[in-house]
Formats: structure tokens, C-alpha cells, sequence
């Protein structure tokens, strides 16, 4: 009985086969094969790409393992079919080479080895997954993405594209929508800078997206709010922002299937709004944008009798209390830790950490700082002049010549890179196509405040940069800021100072700044201390410690005590009980709000070297009066200075 070869013969040349039916007749010719050749694949290394394989056999779940002679690899080989025999192939192009990826919904799932899709075999009508496979991004029409969720309206998939760094939703509107018009359309829901009359934004936030505004008549009169807001030459991210807290009101109506427009809005609705930010945990800033942008919205359509509503819909006692700001320095052990690894840090990221140390500039003038900012007077002094975007003014800072050279240093890299066709100082990097690469490839672009500031946090995270607590410092850009503004305060700079450099407009805003630390407090009242400090009998008058534990800086002794000098001490009476009515230093003597310490004594010794020689006239000329006036004075001088001159021994 001689058997047919065909299958053995094509393993031997690497070719698969697939038996598909299989008979064995009882003839004179003995058993006969009838058997359907498949030719597949060649199998070829994933690795190195020699086809001078070898077959090792099988493994679990019918899969092949095969062994490279080349490289010496092992792989394997999945079947063609799933269990219920139905053909493994990429819907897109029809491969057949491919690896698992665990499963979805359920479902085992495939990645093609050519295309890299990822595809489920009979998805049973929910085909978005097979559909967030096909769609590119709306933007620049690249198919590299990751997923971030689902939008918490419209339950679609939100996705973030790897190359314009923009995230856009699957399925939310057609690309026909939110790609918006050259011309201005009122009843598009994409607005651009160009439609308004503004200049193109800074890093890509130059559109105004409606689409999120379910309630139809909502967005109509947001829209004219939003138009009336551009004619008054509101900055555009400003208007980016009224969009996002109006868009928290439109979601609230939605979850409560609210459907009676302006005529049903009342105070009972806006309290349920109240309690329904309050549930969801928003913040102080964001619980106070969502209701003034509310509020504003109100007053502007009755104002100009778009709408109608009841008046005084938000009233003063539904904002919250506004918490006591601290600054979010960074403590001087961390900033030690810091300034021990820069240079871990991409030269570029570097220099920016070096300058905001120093300036303590918001992140997003520091990273748009133009190519020309460094400017001189002529005089040796130097300056950093920048675009201050919240206050809508120039502002120049003064700078140390160390700073000087490291932002001439950076001006170098970027005209050697770039030349004359990028305009800022700083640039940002290609993103990396795998993985977290820290290698810093510059791209002719804005850097990013996450970029930025996340190679801070991986910084911090691989040397173990951490504060007393033991904890890894949590690096964010506007804790430099916070910084500056707290060394100044307490190496005594004067706060108008600071609030000129920091390009404050009032007080109040630097006064969030000026944490003064309790070494420096210390530091201070021992200055006006100097020594050991003694009242008019000599006693030792110290400092009340509950007074300096209960302040946070200086304003009690403003507040509390008159701080006159005097040319034998200080005057420390309380402003409560009002202006002092002694005349003459010479009642000081006698006065128990007088202080003074060693650095008086000679003043005070000719003073009670006179006082005696008044005496002993007094008592020579029978002066009864001056004896008792003096002699108090005497004794209270004698008891003074014994009492300094130990200290002072």
C-alpha cells in the first residue's frame, strides 16, 4: 500500500496546508488521499525576515512554533480559523499573519501583523469598535490615536491623535460639522479667531466648539451671548472658557430631562444647579466660573431683551467662601534636590528651569517667550522683556548676567536648528513614537505645559527628589512662581517691589505671595531685638510667644505696639491706649512701656553721669523738687545699665 507524499512534500518547503476533506476508499489502488491543497503563507522569521525555518511542532491551542536558523529565534504560528472554524483575516487588508490581543467585550481579539488593526471576528452588530479602527482624526486625518474614555453626554468614544496632539469624539457629529466654514455661518457650531476677528491663537486653541450645548435653545442665545462677549474685545480663551462652564448648566438640564426653556427656569431650578455642582465635587474656582458665567449670561439677554427670566436668579449667598490661599512654593530642600539633577534634563527643559527660578514666570510666558527677549540699556544692566497675555501689556524684568549667558546659549541652539524661522526662544519635540523616549527631538512648535512640566515629575520620580515628608515632590509650573515670590518676601524685599516684578496689578494678588517662614520671622524680631531686652527697671522683657505663633507675619507689631525710636531705646505703648502725653525723654525713665538694650549704654551711662551731678546740685542748694524728681531716674538708670552690663559680660 504505497501512500501519497503531496502533504509531506509541501511541509518540507514550507508551504501550509489545510486538509479540508478527508476520505479513505476501499479500491484495488489501496487508501486514496483526496485531499484540497491550501496554500497560506511562507513562514518567514518576525524578526529577522529568513524564510530558512524550521518546524518545532505544536503547541497549545493548535499553534505552530517554528525556530529560526538564522537568528535563532523561536515563534509561533496560529491557526487560520478560530474555534468555531470561521477564517482569521484582517478586515481592512485581508492578511491572514496575525497575534492576539486579549479580548473585547467578550470576544477574542486580533492585531494584524501588516496593518497593526486591531479587529474582533463577529462584533454581533456593535461594530464601534471596528469603526474606531477605521476613522481618522478630524483635524489632520491621521489614524494614530488613544482612547480616553467615553464623553460623559453622549457616551461616545473620545480619542487623543498622537500627531496633532488634539482630541476629538467618534461619532459625536459628522466631519462635515465640526470642520467649520471658511465664512462665518451663525448656525455652524465651530467658530474660529478668524471668524471673530481675532489673531490666531497660541497652540491650537483658536476654535470655539457649540456642539456640546444639547439644549438647542441654549445654544442659539450662547451663541449671541458669546457673539456680544467678541465685540467687546474679550480675550478669546476667555470665551473658550464661558463655552466649558455653560456646557456644565447644559449637562445638568439634560440629566434632569429638562425641557421648558427660559419661561421654566426659576430659583427653585437654579438651587437644584447649586446642589448638583456641590454633589459633583467642582471646586472653589470652578463652582464660582459656572455660576457667574450663568449669572452674566442671564443679565446680558434681559438686557438686551433676548429673553426673559425671573430677576436676581443668583443671588451673593450662593457663592462659597473663599478659602485661604497658600503659596505652593517649593521648599528650599527640594529645590536643593532639583538644582543637583538639571542636568538629567534636555538642555532646552534645562534652560527654562533655570529662568523660571529666577523670573517666576506664569508657563504660558515662559514658553512664549520670544527668539529677541533679552534686551540691554547699555549700561552693563540687563533685561527679559515679555508678553504678559493676562494683563494684555509688555512687562521687562531685570536679570542676573548668569541668566544672561544661559538664554544666549539657548538663542544659539534655536537659530542653529531653525535659523530665522522661529520666532520663539523655546521650542517643542516631536513625540516619541514608543514609549516614554526622553531623547529631545525639537520640532517648530510651542512647548507644551504638560511637556514641560512632565519631565519635572519624571525627574523627580527617578532620583527620588522628595520633601521632609518623605514624599516625591509633585512639580507643577506656577509653584516656581509661588517660589520667587517667597524668597523675595522674606529676604525682605518690599512687597510693592515684588508686586512690580511678579506684574501684579494690585496688592492683594502678591499678598498671596508673601508667606514669610518662621526663621524669618524669628530673624526679624531679633533684629529689632539685638539683645536682651530690659524695661525702665531693669527687668528682662521678653517676647510673648503666643503672639508670634498666632501670626504669620510682622502686622502684629505693626498693629500692637507705636515702634518709635527713641535715642535711649524704643517706645513700645500700645496704639489702644493712644499718643503718649510725657514731654521730655526724661519721662521715659519712669515709663513702663520704655525698652532699650546694650547698644544704648552710653548714651544711658552720660545720661545717669548728668542725672547725678543734678542731684548732688539739687542737694547742695536745698531743691527739694528736683531730688524727687531725679532720684527715680537715678535709680531706675543704675538698675538698667547693671542689668545690660552682665548681659553683656
Amino acid at each position: 500500500m504505497k501512500k501519497d507524499n503531496t502533504a509531506k512534500n509541501l511541509l518540507n518547503n514550507s508551504v501550509e496546508i489545510q486538509i479540508l476533506n478527508l476520505q479513505e476508499l476501499d479500491t484495488d489502488e489501496g487508501i486514496k488521499l483526496d485531499l484540497e491543497i491550501v496554500p497560506v503563507r511562507e513562514i518567514v522569521c518576525p524578526q529577522c525576515g529568513s524564510k530558512d525555518c524550521w518546524k518545532r511542532g505544536n503547541k497549545k491551542g493548535n499553534r505552530k512554533e517554528y525556530s529560526c536558523k538564522k537568528c535563532q529565534k523561536f515563534f509561533l504560528i496560529y491557526p487560520l480559523t478560530d474555534e468555531e472554524g470561521e477564517e482569521i483575516k484582517c478586515p481592512d487588508c485581508k492578511s491572514p499573519y496575525y497575534t492576539l490581543s486579549g479580548y473585547f467585550r467578550g470576544k477574542r481579539r486580533y492585531k494584524c501583523r501588516d496593518c497593526n488593526r486591531k479587529y474582533v471576528l463577529n462584533p454581533n452588530g456593535r461594530d464601534d469598535f471596528n469603526n474606531l479602527n477605521n476613522i481618522s482624526c478630524r483635524w489632520c486625518g491621521s489614524k494614530k490615536y488613544q482612547r480616553k474614555g467615553l464623553d460623559s453626554i453622549t457616551k461616545k468614544q473620545k480619542c487623543y491623535c498622537l500627531d496633532c496632539q488634539k482630541q476629538f469624539t467618534v461619532g459625536a457629529k459628522g466631519i462635515d460639522v465640526l470642520i467649520p466654514p471658511k465664512e462665518f455661518d451663525f448656525e455652524h457650531d465651530v467658530w474660529t479667531t478668524d471668524h471673530l476677528g481675532y489673531e490666531k491663537g497660541i497652540q491650537n486653541h483658536y476654535k470655539l466648539n457649540f456642539s456640546y450645548v444639547v439644549q438647542p435653545w441654549l445654544k442659539y442665545f450662547f451663541k449671541k451671548y458669546i457673539l456680544y462677549l467678541s465685540s467687546t474685545r474679550f480675550s478669546f480663551s476667555t470665551l473658550i472658557g464661558k463655552i466649558e462652564y455653560i456646557k456644565t448648566f447644559s449637562r445638568f438640564l439634560l440629566q434632569i430631562n429638562y425641557s421648558q426653556e427660559f419661561k421654566g427656569i426659576n430659583r427653585q431650578l437654579i438651587i437644584e444647579y447649586l446642589a448638583y455642582l456641590s454633589t459633583n465635587k467642582y471646586s472653589y474656582s470652578q463652582y464660582t466660573h459656572c455660576i457667574s458665567t450663568l449669572k452674566s449670561f442671564f443679565e446680558t439677554g434681559i438686557f438686551n431683551h433676548w429673553f426673559n427670566v425671573e430677576p436676581a436668579l443668583i443671588r451673593p449667598e450662593d457663592w462659597l467662601k473663599q478659602p485661604k490661599r497658600l503659596p505652593r512654593y517649593i521648599p528650599e530642600e527640594v529645590m536643593k534636590q532639583l538644582n543637583q539633577h538639571l542636568d538629567y534634563l534636555p538642555s532646552p527643559v534645562m534652560r527654562m528651569v533655570l529662568i523660571d527660578i529666577e523670573c517666576g514666570f506664569r508657563i504660558g510666558e515662559l514658553t512664549r517667550l520670544k527668539f529677541d527677549c533679552l534686551k540691554s540699556n547699555g549700561k552693563g544692566d540687563w533685561y527679559i522683556q515679555y508678553q504678559m497675555h493676562k494683563m494684555k501689556k509688555e512687562h521687562t524684568k531685570p536679570i542676573s548676567n548668569e541668566l544672561v549667558k544661559v538664554i544666549q546659549e539657548q538663542q544659539t541652539y534655536i537659530q542653529k536648528i531653525f535659523g530665522d524661522s522661529f520666532i520663539y526662544l523655546f521650542c517643542g519635540r516631536a513625540r516619541p513614537t514608543t514609549g516614554r523616549n526622553e531623547e529631545f527631538t525639537p520640532e517648530p512648535k510651542l512647548m507644551k505645559s504638560r511637556s514641560f512640566i512632565g519631565y519635572l515629575k519624571r525627574l523627580a520620580e527617578k532620583f527620588e527628589i522628595k520633601d521632609n515628608s518623605g514624599n516625591i515632590w509633585n512639580f507643577q509650573s506656577h509653584q516656581f512662581r509661588h517660589t520667587v515670590g517667597t524668597r523675595m518676601i522674606n529676604a525682605g524685599v518690599p512687597q510693592y517691589i515684588i508686586q512690580r516684578y511678579l506684574g501684579h496689578e494690585s496688592p492683594k494678588m502678591t499678598m498671596v505671595y508673601a508667606h514669610i517662614h518662621d526663621h524669618t520671622l524669628r530673624k526679624e524680631i531679633e533684629k529689632y531685638h539685638e539683645s536682651r531686652v530690659v524695661n525702665f527697671q531693669g527687668e528682662a522683657s521678653e517676647l510673648d510667644e503666643t503672639i508670634l505663633s498666632s501670626n504669620n507675619d510682622l502686622e502684629w507689631f505693626k498693629k500692637n505696639v507705636q515702634a518709635r525710636a527713641l535715642e535711649h531705646g524704643y517706645c513700645a505703648r500700645p496704639k489702644v491706649l493712644g499718643n503718649c502725653d510725657i514731654s521730655g525723654f526724661d519721662g521715659c525713665y519712669n515709663c513702663p512701656h520704655w525698652r532699650t538694650n546694650k547698644n544704648f549704654l552710653p548714651v544711658l551711662k552720660d545720661t545717669l553721669e548728668r542725672t547725678n551731678n543734678v542731684l548732688q546740685k539739687a542737694k547742695n542748694c536745698g531743691w527739694k523738687l528736683q531730688v524727687n524728681k531725679n532720684t527715680p531716674i537715678k535709680d531706675n538708670l543704675e538698675k538698667v545699665i547693671k542689668s545690660l552690663e552682665e548681659d553683656n559680660d
